[in-house]
């Protein structure tokens, strides 16, 4: 590939990225949650009983970082802390109630956000797509 192609490429994915991050943003009536609250309640929802570790090993944040984003989310009641019975030095994250309701309301609108966006695409289009990811993900994984 071209030089110029990349700087093309890298310049591409940055602007669909922000784009997409504009249209995913949600709406008030999810009590203005960033993007990073709502990824971290899908992953609470995922690993049930996370720990603070857990959290900022997956999102690559520093810990204090993740207790100011825990604290937020819990004093919004969306999640609850609790000490872990087997090590009390460490803490539990669980999602609470009206968390588990405000995920499913925040899925449902991104399921209709996504497919707005991907409306766009042809079926060969999305296929295209869906495997150049697949690639893209299995390479940055290893």
């Amino acid at each position: 590939m071209k030089q110029e192609n990349t700087f093309e490429l890298v310049e591409m994915m940055f602007k669909i990225s922000r784009l997409m991050k504009q249209e995913m943003s949600y709406t008030n009536n999810l009590m203005h949650l960033s993007m990073l609250q709502i990824q971290t309640l899908i992953y609470i929802h995922k690993h049930e009983n996370t720990s603070m570790s857990g959290i900022a090993e997956y999102f690559r944040i520093e810990l204090p970082s993740t207790t100011s984003l825990i604290t937020k989310l819990c004093d919004q009641k969306l999640v609850e802390r609790f000490d872990d019975p087997q090590d009390r030095r460490l803490v539990r994250i669980t999602l609470s109630g009206e968390g588990k309701t405000l995920l499913e309301r925040a899925q449902r609108e991104r399921k209709i956000k996504i497919e707005k966006i991907l409306s766009y695409l042809s079926a060969r289009e999305k296929s295209e797509l869906l495997t150049i990811l697949h690639t893209l993900n299995t390479k940055l994984q290893k």
